[in-house]
């Protein structure tokens, strides 16, 4: 009898003892279940203009509207930069992208003006999406 009170009471023990260091562990219980599922990305963009000064367009996630978000610019298929489109503009207000500032502008660089045809690509950020209106060519001369 003495023995089986010793082991319950050790488990009691254990049990309490346990209880303690969860709560003083300062560690939150359920803390996954505490934050919302993170939503994929809904990505809307489009390729504006690309001539001999300039590559331009707008890029958004639906889901993060006030987040900007990057895009990778192709000559073919040679990254050329990757660009974040944070720049404001009225128009993309007006019709509900966001906040508005989801524009870039890349201007272009002078190893491209050099009398070949391009192909000027874009695409959402490490994805294979494209952005809408994508490619465009161009063909530029260095002017001094």
């Amino acid at each position: 009898m003495k023995n089986r009170f010793a082991r319950s009471h050790t488990a009691l023990w254990l049990t309490v003892f346990s209880v303690f260091l969860s709560a003083c562990s300062g560690a939150p219980q359920n803390q996954s279940q505490n934050k919302a599922p993170e939503r994929p990305p809904v990505f809307e963009g489009f390729h504006d203009v690309t001539n001999c000064n300039g590559i331009m367009g707008w890029a958004w996630d639906k889901n993060r509207p006030d987040d900007p978000i990057q895009v990778d610019v192709y000559d073919g298929d040679t990254l050329l930069a990757t660009v974040t489109a944070d720049d404001f503009r009225q128009d993309l207000l007006a019709a509900g992208i966001g906040n508005g500032q989801h524009s870039f502008t890349y201007p272009v660089p002078p190893r491209l003006k050099d009398g070949k045809a391009r192909s000027i690509k874009m695409k959402f950020a490490g994805t294979n999406i494209d952005l809408a209106n994508t490619p465009k060519l161009i063909n530029c001369v260095f002017e001094q």
